[in-house]
């Protein structure tokens, strides 16, 4: 059912309305009453009026039609008031009410009972252990009431971190088109949320702060469509194991995988930010109407200021752009003989207003960022030249003021839609995260596991380690010369007709670690061969032997993420892939182009590349994305290829472990 009726209400019933002011009903009925233009009825069965408007005892004693009930009533009363909703004919409802299963089992049970009142007749919710709905025509929430009308959207999974969101809102002058707080997600969810505000042509970016993703599957469908639309730009609480506790008694949601969820987020186009302050920084430049540019020309009275600088553009991966000869020559008009005209462009520690101003005329129809800062001196203040960028509006200007009077020249561009900073590093991130948004993507997962392969692997929780390495075959990824001995003969049969050396090893059928059971032994030669196995055979009964090879140990492996499903991590391999942690993490299906940006981002592609070695990367490329489709086929809880030794031949899964 369409969520017109909870975003777009005609009429309004706030239950559990109080006539003390410093209740949440109260709060919320006064915001209602002030800014929505339709009709509000406050519901309390033991006031007859509540500021100043008639009161009513029940949903039922509404003679109009109700579209939105706002629920602010104690926990054990919320369900009777959702039947009598549904009975009245109520089309959707926000439950403030919080207590629910984010607080165990007794509220769990009590929210399911909520959620299927609601389902019988047909009611879409918000919340519970919600703080409100803002939108452009009302304001239904216990937080600010005079919130700036604007384009940002945000959207909320803690009542807390909207609250400040808004407030930040107020004192930046940023203007917002909605506020949704999400709760518990019992019935609307983050996605249907978010699919909702692209389509709203008031709304021009999304912010979300996500605690839990309420279906992994149906985010990955439904959010490439709005990222295509508009900026949509996430920040994750939960990253550690004791915040993913804190998410768990805070909105009793599963957190999920940290690294995963950036994954996902990539996968379909969002924007990712690590901390609040990029979260609200990334809002200066979507909130104004300047065009944004990866090519970047620094204007700066501070040579120091325009070297940092340079060195942050270098770091986000943004360029610096070339100015133009014809150009140079008329910068050398306007500037002192001590300043070069390059990028970036230091106009001099005693420029005033007039060298900004004629320096920025001369520069301002370049298809670039101008990225300009001022350090207030004696020559100069912020103020004057937040003045002087006035002049510039929609020339692709950013702001970034230092100094004593930097708030006040904030205010000046804030109040221009003109975005400030008050350190470059900050506005240099904030430009890479917005320009480099990646394009969203949709995983297809179609399952078209090969037979023998499903053969191999049914009915088993695990794979014994050879079972491993014919799985990789069969998906063809390939493997070093290898064999299985159970006698000192058959080890010395296998060997000799492998080549020396070999690796011999033992062969386990649970996954283990090899190495931390001394049961591994390379460089192993003819003369060797019966001490190697006499070892290995006190440790396990079958003994491995293998080709050994030489090359680049990487690391490949799958997960079934509880939240996103089946995702394939790739990194350094080897005993350092747990010390090193230089992982990257992409949703399966893999595609081999996003194989190879998580080789970039691993760090991986620059030691296959290093020294020009030959070692062929595209091997590794077609081994992530074969394994992307081998733990899909055969829904694999977790497995690792460690290591995948990688050389001028190909890359060759020297060890496999498999769970189901």
């Amino acid at each position: 059912m369409s969520l017109d009726y909870l975003f777009r209400p005609r009429t309004i019933a706030v239950v559990g309305a109080s006539r003390n002011r410093e209740k949440v009903g109260n709060v919320i009925f006064r915001n209602v009453a002030s800014t929505f233009r339709g009709k509000v009825y406050p519901v309390n069965n033991k006031s007859e009026t509540i500021e100043g408007v008639q009161s009513y005892k029940s949903l039922k004693d509404i003679q109009d039609d109700v579209d939105l009930a706002i629920i602010s009533v104690p926990r054990e009363s919320v369900p009777g008031v959702m039947e009598e909703a549904g009975e009245k004919g109520v089309r959707s409802a926000i439950v403030i009410t919080s207590g629910f299963r984010e607080v165990g089992e007794e509220g769990e049970k009590l929210e399911r009972e909520v959620a299927s009142i609601a389902n019988k007749y047909g009611i879409r919710f918000l919340g519970p252990n919600t703080m409100g709905l803002l939108t452009p025509d009302y304001n239904g929430t216990f937080a600010f009431a005079d919130v700036k009308r604007g384009e940002i959207a945000l959207v909320v999974q803690s009542g807390g971190i909207g609250a400040y969101m808004l407030n930040w809102a107020q004192k930046s002058r940023t203007g917002v088109s909605f506020l949704v707080s999400l709760g518990n997600q019992t019935d609307v969810k983050e996605y249907e949320v978010i699919d909702y505000l692209a389509k709203d042509p008031e709304t021009k970016a999304i912010f979300v702060y996500i605690e839990g993703v309420s279906d992994g599957e149906k985010f990955l469908n439904v959010v490439p469509e709005a990222t295509s639309r508009k900026p949509v730009i996430f920040i994750k609480g939960g990253a550690s194991a004791q915040s993913a506790e804190a998410v768990k008694t805070h909105t009793g949601s599963l957190a999920g995988s940290y690294e995963v969820f950036k994954a996902a987020i990539k996968t379909v186009g969002g924007i990712f930010v690590e901390n609040l302050k990029d979260f609200l920084n990334l809002s200066k430049l979507v909130n104004s109407s300047e065009p944004i540019r990866e090519e970047i020309l620094v204007v700066t009275n501070s040579g120091g200021h325009g070297v940092l600088t340079s060195d942050a553009i270098s770091r986000a991966g943004l360029s610096l752009v070339k100015i133009p000869e014809r150009l140079n020559m008329e910068l050398r008009k306007v500037l002192p003989p001590q300043s070069i005209p390059k990028n970036p462009l230091d106009l001099s520690g005693d420029a005033g207003r007039d060298r900004y101003l004629n320096s920025l005329k001369i520069v301002s129809d370049l298809d670039c960022t101008k990225l300009v800062i001022v350090e207030s001196l004696p020559f100069i203040s912020c103020t004057e030249v937040a003045k002087v960028l006035l002049n510039f509006k929609g020339k692709g200007i950013i702001g970034v003021t230092m100094g004593y009077d930097e708030d006040s020249a904030s205010r000046i561009l804030e109040s221009a839609s003109i975005p400030v900073f008050t350190f470059p590093e900050e506005a240099v991130n904030a430009i890479s995260k917005l320009v480099k948004r990646p394009s969203p993507r949709r995983k297809v997962r179609v399952t078209q596991p090969i037979d023998s392969a499903r053969e191999l692997s049914k009915g088993k929780s695990f794979l014994a380690d050879y079972e491993g390495l014919k799985l990789m075959e069969l998906y063809g990824i390939r493997t070093p010369r290898w064999g299985i001995a159970n006698t000192l003969e058959e080890a010395q049969r296998l060997a000799d007709s492998i080549g020396y050396p070999v690796v011999m090893k033992i062969s386990t059928d649970q996954p283990v670690h090899k190495t931390e059971l001394k049961g591994v032994y390379m460089n192993v030669e003819r003369d060797m061969v019966k001490e190697k196995f006499d070892l290995l055979s006190k440790i396990s009964k079958r003994v491995m032997i293998q080709e050994q090879l030489t090359g680049l140990e990487a690391y490949v492996g799958g997960i079934r993420d509880p939240v996103f499903g089946h995702t394939v991590l790739i990194g350094v391999g080897g005993i350092y892939v747990e010390v090193l942690k230089s992982v990257s993490y992409g949703i399966a299906p893999v595609y081999e182009d996003e194989a190879l940006e998580m080789l970039r981002e691993s760090k991986l592609l620059d030691m296959i590349r290093a020294r020009k070695r030959g070692y062929d990367e595209g091997s590794v490329i077609r081994t992530v994305s074969n394994i992307s489709r081998l733990i899909l086929d055969l829904n694999v809880k977790e497995m690792d290829i460690n290591p995948l030794m990688v050389n001028e031949k190909g890359a060759f899964a020297v060890d496999v472990r498999v769970t189901f």
